[in-house]
């Protein structure tokens, strides 16, 4: 009878257990590990209850519980409670779309589903995506945890540098989402594409990494030159024999760089003795030395992409002489470059007569070989070695060798000095006709023509051309200067090896003196093939020349074109118009100059581009577009600018008339 009245009493306990749950308050669509949530409820009911309120937080299907109380509540009344969770590891295991269920006895409510995440949202601030080895790279973003609020604690950069044995790691951390790490590029980094991986985290009491996110910053490292090798095939040379070089210029890592360098050969007294442009990397430039030049040491000095390297070589003493048997007459002359000295031994018929021979250097002397009447045959011996020999008809007493003098000279060969007594009063009479003193002063003086164009010009083997300048300029290896923007106009001569005579000589001669008469500097380059205009306001005391050399490209592009209409063999030119940076300075009269950057390629490259007409580059364009109509054309890839209907609309007329006239003049 207890038991029945007992299961009675809690069946209508139960059953009376019985309210409406109401939760007041729905979770946020999104959290983080860390994140605390309250979830606020109403309980309310008509009769008396007691009993316990659970709650319990539901992630992929694993039910736990947080909060649990008992509660008495009569009839009509309501109560309030908070329960409170806060998201870990050790209560969600991995991210996860979670509820929170509030139970009373068989009544429960579920809250709307929420997200649970660990993942931190990276915005990157930088934007450079290009450095130099050793520079400093700073990376500055946000990050943002998925529940939108700002994160705080760390931030790992991690380098991969090409072929090292492991990362680098460079540390910062994270202040209201914000951070700014920096570092510095290794200076051995190779030229490539790198990638950054940018880790930021956070983490619990426990040091214990709870939200984390990730990005990559993907960045390039330039090819920078740092080195310039001068490679000469031979430290040593003898007189007379030519000294090899090639250049190399190396990156941060030893690489090779493409490029172009100014080679100078420098005496022991410091004086250029040659200059020339070459590829870097290219074969071996050859430099003849003359037969006779001192022995001494000389430098080799290379300029590429504002680098210079040196290289050193040293001209050998040679003691040498050529050695000749002329009829009856032996001849010594010193070939070396030192005095020769030395004790011969002649054999007429192997009858030895010793003697010493000194020569300074280039010095000739003569000895008279002797002998009774009759056929030679004649040995000369130094060293050990035989040095000359030959059969020869000699005369005399007895066998004897005797230096020459000038009176035996003109006894033993007086036709010859008949000859030449005859020849000089040939010419003496020539010169005082009046109608043959222009040619034959015309042709003295050509040997010394003929030896300047072989030194700085060589042209043609039929006629050569020989340019001057009033104001000469100077590519220097020497940096120290000012730095001016320079207006600069390259004619290119791109068939040199095949016109020749004076009248191409006068036409270009005449381009050079107009230039210079507006004020321009002649530079030449490769002989005559490049012949570049310098206008820099340290010689034109104004900074704006870009009109000028306008005028003057466009004067030099209308007289080649007249000239060509006439001539048998045409100029093929072009010619470019720059504008750069030149490092310049006067020394006396001459403008020394060196290129800041590659402005010279760029207008050799413009002037290689153009078919006989002008070249405008970007750099220059953007100087005189407000003045000049242009053009827009791609040629082998590079952007050109061509001029049209130019403003400065000069005649070339008068150019070539008077170029014309002197040339009719000439001709009487």
């Amino acid at each position: 009878m207890k038991i029945f009245a007992l299961t009675v009493f809690l069946l209508l306990f139960f059953s009376s257990v019985s309210a409406e749950i109401i939760i007041t308050q729905q979770p946020n669509p999104v959290y983080n590990y860390g994140d605390g949530i309250t979830v606020p409820v109403i309980v309310k009911s008509t009769t008396d209850i007691s009993g316990t309120l659970d709650m319990n937080l539901i992630c992929n299907g694993v039910e736990k519980n947080f909060f649990k109380t008992d509660f008495l509540i009569l009839a009509g009344e309501e109560k309030k409670y908070d329960g409170f969770v806060i998201f870990s590891r050790e209560k969600i295991a991995t991210p996860s779309f979670c509820k929170v269920k509030t139970i009373i006895g068989s009544s429960y409510a579920t809250t709307n589903e929420f997200k649970v995440s660990d993942l931190i949202n990276i915005e990157l601030l930088t934007n450079k995506t290009n450095y130099n080895p050793e520079e400093n790279i700073v990376i500055d973003g946000v990050a943002t945890k998925e529940n939108g609020v700002l994160a705080d604690g760390f931030v790992d950069l991690i380098f991969f540098p090409e072929n090292a044995s492991q990362n680098i790691t460079y540390k910062g951390t994270l202040n209201d989402g914000f951070f700014s790490v920096n570092f510095n590029l290794p200076k051995e980094t190779r030229a490539s594409g790198y990638s950054l991986k940018i880790n930021a985290y956070e983490k619990n009491s426990e040091d214990v990494v709870i939200n984390n996110g990730y990005a990559n910053y993907d960045f390039d490292v330039n090819q920078v030159p740092t080195n310039l090798e001068v490679i000469l095939d031979s430290s040593e040379i003898e007189p007379g024999k030519n000294v090899r070089i090639k250049t190399i210029l190396h990156d941060q890592t030893g690489e090779r760089i493409s490029s172009t360098s100014v080679i100078s050969i420098k005496d022991s007294f410091n004086e250029v003795r040659e200059q020339t442009e070459k590829s870097t990397g290219d074969e071996f430039w050859e430099y003849s030395t003359a037969y006779n030049e001192a022995p001494s040491s000389w430098d080799v000095v290379a300029i590429s992409d504002g680098i210079t390297g040196t290289s050193r070589f040293k001209i050998i003493e040679k003691e040498t002489a050529d050695i000749k048997i002329i009829n009856s007459t032996l001849v010594i002359t010193n070939k070396g470059n030192v005095p020769y000295n030395e004790s011969l031994t002649v054999k007429i018929d192997y009858e030895p007569v010793k003697f010493d021979v000194f020569l300074d250097i280039d010095e000739t002397r003569r000895y008279v070989l002797n002998a009774p009447d009759g056929n030679y045959y004649v040995e000369v011996v130094g060293g050990g070695e035989k040095r000359a020999s030959e059969t020869v008809s000699l005369t005399g007493n007895a066998v004897s060798v005797r230096e020459a003098s000038g009176a035996i000279s003109l006894t033993q060969y007086p036709l010859a000095w008949i000859f030449v007594i005859l020849v000089l009063g040939f010419m003496f009479t020539m010169v005082l006709r009046k109608g043959y003193q222009k040619s034959f002063f015309g042709y003295i003086t050509s040997p010394r023509r003929e030896r300047a164009v072989q030194l700085h010009m060589p042209i043609s083997r039929k006629e050569e051309i020989s340019l001057r300048s009033k104001n000469r300029a100077e590519l220097s290896l020497s940096l120290k200067g000012d730095k001016e923007s320079s207006s600069l106009i390259l004619l290119r001569i791109k068939n040199s090896d095949e016109i020749e005579g004076a009248e191409a000589e006068k036409i270009l001669q005449q381009a050079i003196d107009f230039a210079e008469d507006n004020k321009a500097i002649a530079y030449l380059s490769e002989g005559y093939k490049n012949i570049m205009f310098i206008l820099a306001p340290l010689t034109t005391k104004t900074f704006k020349n870009e009109k000028a050399a306008i005028e003057i490209a466009q004067k030099i592009n209308e007289a080649l074109q007249k000239y060509n209409k006439l001539a048998k063999v045409k100029i093929n030119y072009g010619i470019s118009l720059n504008s750069g940076d030149l490092v310049v300075r006067k020394d006396g009269s001459v403008l020394k100059f060196m290129s800041f950057g590659n402005s010279m390629n760029v207008s050799k490259k413009f002037a290689s581009l153009a078919n006989c007409e002008i070249l405008l580059t970007d750099e220059a364009r953007q100087r005189v577009f407000a003045d000049r109509p242009v053009d827009r054309q791609t040629r082998n890839g590079t952007d050109v600018y061509i001029l049209k209907e130019p403003k400065f609309k000069g005649d070339a007329t008068k150019f070539i008339d008077n170029f014309k006239r002197r040339l009719d003049k000439d001709k009487y």
